[in-house]
């Protein structure tokens, strides 16, 4: 079961497809990238807002970007290979009355087309231990959906690696099994 754990929609259940293989964020891992998000050098950023557009790759259910959704974020995208998960997430979105709000793209999210707009705020969390996030990244970067200080958040294995040049680690923290990367794009 996940719950969205803050602001408009606090508590709502978000649907898991029966006999998935998804592996969804925990509950912890949520709460400590929203609360990062939320507080210190990110206060400025003003991520959930009217104007914030949120990208959720990876999607499953959508619960990165429901999160983002129930703080405020103006516009969230979810991508995903998956038709099901999508279709449950758009499901859900129309039930809270969200839908208006929200974009659902059944892509693969290391073949990106071009994109119109850059994100603000882009969650990367694939299936472990496939080197799907360096993957990602180059999708993004050459698709054009990174912007000039776009903050982005990696789930990833915690015997995993990533680094790229182009955006700086603001903050890296392991929790269990899982690392989570806060990036930064650098001008």
């Amino acid at each position: 079961m996940i719950r969205i754990i803050a602001g408009k929609h606090k508590n709502r259940i978000i649907p898991i497809l029966k006999n998935s293989n998804y592996r969804p964020s925990t509950g912890k891992i949520r709460e400590a990238i929203f609360s990062i998000l939320t507080s210190g050098e990110f206060i400025d950023c003003r991520l959930f807002n009217n104007e914030s557009k949120v990208l959720d790759l990876f999607a499953g259910t959508g619960s990165l970007a429901f999160e983002s959704c129930s703080r405020g974020a103006g516009a969230v995208t979810l991508v995903d290979i998956n038709a099901n998960y999508l279709q449950a997430a758009k499901e859900f979105a129309s039930k809270i009355g969200e839908l208006d709000k929200m974009t659902f793209l059944n892509i693969n999210a290391v073949a990106l087309p071009s994109a119109y707009h850059g994100f603000d705020l882009i969650f990367i969390d694939p299936p472990y231990g496939h080197n799907l996030v360096s993957k990602a990244v180059n999708a993004l970067k050459k698709g054009q959906w990174l912007k000039d200080g776009s903050i982005i958040v990696v789930e990833l294995a915690k015997n995993e690696d990533f680094s790229d040049d182009s955006l700086q680690i603001i903050k890296e923290k392991i929790y269990g099994d899982s690392k989570l990367l806060i990036l930064q794009t650098v001008p």
